[in-house]
């Protein structure tokens, strides 16, 4: 049984707070996601859990016992840095091997579990090899197999793949999501990219401004976004300013219903998914549009359209016929969110006589 918790970990630098009171359960065998933007606060939490900040409050708990005033050579976690951080003059098996080493453990030992850990990364025949002769990729699985084979109760990986190319960074995630599901470990990734976080995590906590914002599972950070950051960070979506009255929005030129939000007189959001839109025909509760630009991105297509007095909706679009910049649409939305000063944003699915655009999310 291997869990964290973190209970109001905040951390300052003189005057600046860079994190504030974050509580924080992890399970055993779970993958968590902390993802935000520069300078939120994720890396800085992370560190305070692998010992390398010291916490200006609060407690850190793995298996329910307290190491923050254990130092991070004493933990029972290990860590994954942006860089690769191998030693050059140094082969493969003896990076691997260095800290096994410093446990006195026995060379017949050393070298069972240096191999495998090589197998696990997918680089069982790499022992003899220095650093300098192997890609970013094969560096970063290096270092990954570097921190597994001390067995760590707790896997700690700070952006490990933003210094690679996009398509190996793919390639590299799938690995890492099938070694942490094959050794059942915990672990704890940080990340700025959402699609990484929305594809490796069991649930995904996202900060911003040193707090924790929302936590959840990705299906659930994507489809009901607890807050206006998480809505705007997550994925793509049109923020549409909107006056309520009772249970009717004014979004634009037309009206929306409020479904069951509680009525209310004043400024509202609406937030509403690019695939949450159809071609709504002469439907009057639609908004009516000009299409500005077509972005042909492979698997599906995206339209940017200029409605007035909107800011310019982004809308996923059918593969299945041509539109073209210029042409006239008319749009109504199947689903939106609503939100207002801090409060549980509410869903409403108005029901919509229209063409479906594009149902996958993206």
């Amino acid at each position: 049984m291997s869990t964290l918790k973190l209970i109001d970990l905040h951390k300052r630098f003189g005057d600046v707070v860079a994190v504030q009171n974050i509580n924080l359960e992890v399970a055993d065998g779970e993958f968590l996601c902390i993802l935000g933007p520069s300078g939120c606060g994720k890396s800085t939490a992370l560190r305070m859990v692998a010992g390398f900040e010291e916490p200006s409050g609060g407690d850190i708990l793995i298996d329910g016992a307290s190491v923050v005033n254990l130092p991070a050579n004493r933990r029972p976690s290990a860590m994954v840095f942006q860089k690769y951080t191998l030693w050059p003059h140094m082969r493969v098996f003896d990076n691997i091997a260095f800290g096994l080493k410093l446990r006195s453990l026995s060379k017949d030992a050393i070298a069972r579990k240096v191999s495998d850990a090589l197998a696990l990364v997918g680089l069982p025949d790499y022992g003899r090899r220095f650093p300098n002769q192997l890609s970013g990729g094969e560096q970063q699985r290096i270092a990954l197999a570097r921190a597994l084979v001390l067995e760590p109760k707790l896997l700690l990986l700070d952006e490990p793949f933003s210094n690679l190319d996009a398509l190996l960074r793919v390639r590299l995630r799938e690995e890492l999501r099938r070694i942490q599901r094959q050794t059942r470990i915990t672990a704890v990734f940080v990340t700025h990219d959402q699609e990484e976080a929305l594809s490796l995590a069991d649930r995904i906590a996202v900060m911003s401004k040193g707090r924790i914002e929302q936590i959840d599972k990705p299906s659930m950070i994507y489809a009901h976004p607890a807050t206006l950051f998480v809505a705007d960070f997550i994925g793509t979506m049109n923020l549409l300013p909107a006056a309520q009255a009772g249970d009717m929005l004014q979004v634009g030129q037309r009206q929306l219903p409020a479904g069951d939000a509680p009525q209310r007189h004043g400024a509202v959001t609406v937030a509403i998914r690019p695939e949450d839109f159809a071609l709504a025909g002469g439907d009057m509760t639609a908004w009516h549009g000009q299409i500005e630009q077509v972005i042909d991105l492979g698997h599906y297509r995206k339209a940017l359209v200029a409605v007035d007095g909107l800011p310019t909706l982004k809308v996923y679009l059918p593969k299945a016929r041509e539109f073209s910049e210029g042409e006239p649409l008319a749009l109504a939305a199947t689903r939106y969110m609503i939100y207002h000063d801090g409060a549980a944003p509410q869903e409403v699915r108005p029901h919509v006589n229209g063409e479906a655009l594009h149902l996958e999310a993206v």
